[in-house]
């Protein structure tokens, strides 16, 4: 009911008002509270170059803001999560107790949160050679640094597999002993809904 014709675009509508996190595991603290204020703000624009006008404003807005307040900030590649789109970007102040981390670099100017960022994993040397499989008992031993402290070795020699639940179904992943597993690229992987849940163990 307001908007007639494209020479009426550009528009940015935007509101200020409560919100609430709906997580099923709160984390950090009174730092990420399940009630905050926060900004929306939509623009209407007639193409994408006018799209991309439009971040470019709300995105230098934001850095005057923090610059002017002497924030060491950076802005990284982000998740788009539930709300979708081609591309997202969060401003970060980088801090030694924060909740989140970054990959970035100084010289080429990459950077992006863990949950967006690309991951290449060291390369590991493996003794080369044909080697016959054989069943080991370990018991007692439950964890990467039991076993690294059983037989001896180094933790990328494991591969350990983790199951997750993933909406209504259940999946495995797979990783090298030495890395974790991100569980936002795995759930972007799946194309699950909900936050994936470590499966419960049935007896």
């Amino acid at each position: 009911n307001t908007i007639h014709s494209y020479k009426q675009l550009p528009v940015t509508l935007y509101q200020i008002q409560t919100k609430y996190r709906d997580e099923r595991r709160p984390r950090f603290g009174v730092i990420r509270s399940r009630e905050f204020i926060m900004k929306d703000a939509y623009s209407f624009d007639r193409d994408e170059a006018g799209l991309d006008a439009s971040y470019n404003n709300m995105y230098d807005a934001y850095c005057q803001i923090f610059n002017a307040m002497d924030l060491d900030y950076l802005a990284v590649d982000a998740d788009s999560g539930a709300m979708g789109g081609s591309g997202s970007q969060e401003f970060m102040v980088k801090s030694p107790v924060g909740e989140d981390g970054i990959a970035y670099c100084d010289a080429c100017g990459y950077a992006a949160n863990y949950e967006k960022a690309e991951c290449i994993p060291e390369e590991k040397a493996f003794p080369e050679g044909d080697f016959d499989m054989e069943l080991v008992e370990t018991p007692n031993v439950h964890t990467i640094e039991e076993l690294v402290g059983f037989f001896g070795t180094e933790s990328y020699a494991f591969a350990k597999t983790i199951i997750y639940k993933a909406d209504d179904k259940y999946i495995a992943a797979m990783v090298r002993g030495d890395r974790e597993i991100n569980e936002v690229k795995l759930k972007n992987l799946v194309g699950a809904i909900d936050d994936l849940e470590l499966a419960e163990p049935h007896m």
